[in-house]
């Protein structure tokens, strides 16, 4: 009797551990999936961030050459 009670629970903790692992593999299969997710994301966001700078950049050397403009007018005047 005792011997059948330990073959049904070992079978029973078998289903468990088999359960555990299809629940582990799903588990990995979506955490990978958010990874992709989140790593293709970062790429967006790095490539507005480098669109962001180069505009600025523009920018910033526009203004420099403006004042450097007014400058040499002002001076020419002077």
């Amino acid at each position: 009797m005792e011997q059948t009670d330990t073959i049904q629970r070992f079978l029973r903790t078998s289903e468990q551990v088999d359960e555990l692992e299809k629940k582990q593999a799903m588990h990995e299969v979506q955490c990978e999936e958010r990874w992709k997710t989140c790593f293709q994301r970062l790429e967006d966001v790095e490539r507005g961030l480098t669109r962001i700078e180069s505009r600025m950049m523009g920018i910033g050397g526009t203004v420099i050459l403006f004042l450097a403009g007014v400058l040499v007018t002002l001076a020419t005047k002077m």
